[in-house]
C-alpha cells in the first residue's frame, strides 16, 4: 500500500501476475500482502507509476530482506503477432507495446519515468536458504532523483512517497528441482549477436552468464551443441557452425576430441546446471538427412546426406560407443539423454523408427535415454518409442499408454494451454506449476531461449530481437527467447521468464507438503471448491485461482511447521 500524501505521481502496489501497458488508464487490482514464501525461494511484485511530467525517481529500500532485493524497470517491445486472436483468454492480438524485458536500473540505481503514462518496477526477494524466517515489512521510497540527474529546468523536487508490503518467510526451505526443465539454447544465436568467433575466451564469459542465468530460473538441462543443430533451418541452409566435437577422419577411422564438450559441461556445471541434452542426431520433422557436421575442419554431413547413408551410419558406430565411454567417465550416466529427430509426424514414422535403432544400438536405454518432442500415440502404440514428449494439447492422448517417463512441452500460444506468450495474461503462464504437479510429470521442454534469428534462421546477421520479437513476424512473441541479449554479455531477463520461473517454483512448495502431509491433502488445495479435476486445458481461469492455491498451500505448510 502506499502512503496518503501531496506526491504527484500516481502508485499503486500490483501482483507479478499483472501486466502494465503504457496506457493513461489502469485498472489492475491493487496487491493486499502478506506474500508468503520459502526459504531458498523468489518471489516479485510490481510498483506501477504514473506521472504527469517525465522525471527520474531513485527506489529505496529499508527492510531486513534488503540484501535480497533487487529493482528492474519493466520496459516495453514491439510486437507485431503478441498471440492467437482465437484464445478467449487473451490480453490482445493486436500490433503495438507489450511488457517484456526487466532493465537493470539506469547508473546511481536511476528509474526514467515517462508523461502520463503507466510504467512499473519489478520488485525481486531472492530468498538465501538460510533466511531469516518471520513477517518481515518491505518499505520501498520513490523520491525525485535531482541529486543523480539535476535537472536544467529546476522543477522542484516531490515529495518522497512510501510504498510497504510484508513478506512472510517460512522457516521451511523449497525442497530441490526435481523437474528435468529443458530451454533450448542456441550457441550460435550467442556467437552471431555478440561477433565472437566460437570458443574464444570472450565466448566462454559470455556463455557463463547466459548458463547461471538459466539455473536461477530453473532451467537445470544444457542444451548441448556436439554438432550444429538442424533446428528451425530451411532445407539446404545451414545455421552457424557452433560444434563442441572435434572430429578427425583418416583411411576411415574417426578420432574424437572431447576437450571442448569437457570445458562445457564442467562450466555448466559451474553454473548451476545438472543435466545435459544431447543435440538431434537427424534432421528436425521427419529424420530425413543427417546434420551439419565438420571432419577435419570441413563439412562432411548435412542436407545432403540421407539418413539412412552408410557413411553416416559408419560415423555414429564408431562415434556413439566412445561418447558413451567419455560421458561415463563424466559422471552423467542417468544425467544425460539423446535426441533422435524432432517433431516427426505419423508420415515419418517408419523413418523414424529406423533413425532411432541406428542410435539404440549404442545408447543403453537406463543410463542414456532417447526424448523427442511427438504428439502422435500411434509412435507409442507400435513400440517405436516408450519415451515422447508430446505437446501439452495432446498431452490426454497418452493416457494410459506405457509410458517409461512423463514429459511435456508447448511452443507458441496454443489454445487454452499454458502459455508465456506476450498478449497472454501471465496467470496463464504461472499455471503451468500446478499442471506440471497435478500431472506428476517428470520433464518439461521448450524449443526457445534465446533463438534470436529469423524462422528456419533464413536471417540470422543484423537480426535484433529488441525490434523483432516474433523471429521474422513469424512466431507469437514471447515464444522464440526467454532473454534478450543485453549490451555488456549479459542476459536481460523478461517478465515472462521470471513467471515461468515462479511457476517451476510451484511445483517444487506442492512436492513440499505431499513430502509432509500426502498427494491426496496437497491434491485437496489444488481442487478445493471445483467439481471436476484440475488439467491442462481446464482449470480455472484467472489470477485468482493461482493466488488462492498459493495462500492455501503456505497456510497449510506455515501450520506443519508450527507443530
Amino acid at each position: 500500500m502506499s502512503e496518503p500524501s501531496t506526491y504527484p505521481f500516481e502508485v499503486r502496489v500490483l501482483s507479478d501476475l499483472e501486466k502494465v501497458f503504457p496506457t493513461r488508464n489502469l485498472n489492475a487490482p491493487e496487491l493486499i500482502g502478506p506474500l508468503y514464501a520459502l526459504r531458498g525461494e523468489r518471489v516479485s511484485f510490481q510498483i506501477a507509476v504514473k506521472s504527469p511530467c517525465s522525471t527520474y525517481l531513485v527506489p529505496e529500500v529499508a527492510s531486513i530482506l534488503k540484501p535480497y532485493i533487487t529493482i528492474r524497470s519493466v520496459e516495453c517491445v514491439p510486437c507485431d503477432n503478441p498471440c492467437s486472436p482465437d484464445d478467449p483468454d487473451i490480453i490482445s492480438a493486436e500490433p503495438g507495446l507489450y511488457p517484456d524485458p526487466l532493465m537493470p536500473l539506469a547508473r546511481d540505481n536511476v528509474f526514467c519515468l515517462g508523461a502520463r503514462y503507466w510504467q512499473a518496477l519489478w520488485v525481486t526477494v531472492s530468498l538465501p536458504p538460510d533466511a531469516p524466517a518471520g513477517r518481515h515489512p518491505i518499505a520501498i521510497t520513490l523520491r525525485t532523483a535531482t541529486e543523480e540527474v539535476p535537472t536544467p529546468w529546476g522543477l522542484p523536487p516531490a515529495p518522497p512517497v512510501t510504498i510497504s508490503l510484508d513478506l512472510e518467510v517460512l522457516p521451511l526451505a523449497l525442497p530441490p528441482q526435481t523437474l528435468w526443465s529443458c530451454s533450448w539454447f542456441y550457441l550460435d544465436c550467442l556467437e552471431s549477436h555478440y561477433r565472437t568467433n566460437p570458443f574464444e575466451e570472450r565466448f566462454w564469459e559470455i556463455l557463463a552468464n547466459y548458463l547461471k542465468d538459466m539455473a536461477l530460473h530453473g532451467v537445470n538441462v544444457a542444451f548441448t551443441p556436439l554438432w550444429t543443430p538442424e533446428l528451425d533451418t530451411a532445407v539446404g541452409h545451414e545455421r552457424p557452425t557452433i560444434q563442441l566435437l572435434g572430429i578427425t577422419e583418416k583411411n576411415g577411422i574417426y578420432s574424437f576430441d572431447f576437450s571442448l564438450l569437457k570445458r562445457y559441461i564442467d562450466l555448466a556445471r559451474q553454473c548451476g546446471i545438472e543435466y545435459f541434452e544431447m543435440v538431434h542426431a537427424f534432421t528436425q520433422w521427419g529424420a530425413t538427412a543427417a546434420p551439419k557436421i565438420l571432419v577435419n575442419g570441413v563439412r562432411r554431413f548435412g542436407w545432403e546426406t540421407p539418413a539412412d547413408s552408410p557413411q553416416y551410419q559408419e560415423f555414429l558406430d564408431q562415434l556413439l560407443p566412445k561418447l558413451v565411454d567419455f560421458l561415463r567417465s563424466e559422471g552423467l550416466a542417468g544425467k544425460c539423454f539423446f535426441h533422435n529427430s524432432d517433431e516427426p509426424g505419423l508420415k515419418d514414422l517408419e523413418k523414424y523408427r529406423d533413425s532411432l535403432r541406428r542410435l539404440q544400438k549404442h545408447l543403453p536405454d537406463d543410463e542414456f535415454p532417447i526424448f523427442d518432442a511427438l504428439s502422435e500415440p500411434e509412435f507409442v502404440r507400435q513400440g517405436v518409442t516408450y519415451r515422447p514428449i508430446p505437446h501439452t494439447a495432446h498431452l490426454s492422448a497418452f493416457d494410459g499408454l506405457p509410458l517409461k517417463a512423463r514429459w511435456v512441452y508447448y511452443c507458441g500460444g496454443g489454445l487454452k494451454d499454458p502459455s508465456r506468450v506476450l498478449g497472454m495474461p501471465s496467470w496463464r503462464n504461472r499455471s503451468l506449476g500446478i499442471l506440471l504437479y497435478a500431472h506428476q510429470l517428470e520433464g518439461f521442454l521448450h524449443w526457445g531461449h534465446n533463438f534470436w534469428f529469423s524462422q528456419y534462421s533464413v536471417h540470422q546477421e543484423n537480426f535484433i530481437p529488441w525490434l523483432n520479437t516474433t523471429a521474422g513476424h513469424s512466431f507469437t512473441g514471447g515464444d522464440s527467447f526467454n532473454v534478450y541479449p543485453g549490451p555488456d554479455g549479459h542476459p536481460v531477463d523478461t517478465l515472462h521468464y521470471e513467471v515461468f520461473a515462479a511457476a517451476l517454483q510451484d511445483q517444487r512448495a506442492l512436492q513440499l507438503y505431499e513430502q509432509l502431509a500426502g498427494r491426496e491433502k496437497t491434491m485437496a488445495i489444488i481442487q478445493e471448491g471445483l467439481d471436476r479435476p484440475v488439467k491442462i486445458g481446464d482449470h480455472p481461469k484467472g489470477p485468482e485461482w493461482l493466488q488462492d492455491v498459493r495462500r492455501r498451500l503456505y497456510q497449510a505448510l506455515k501450520a506443519m511447521a508450527n507443530c
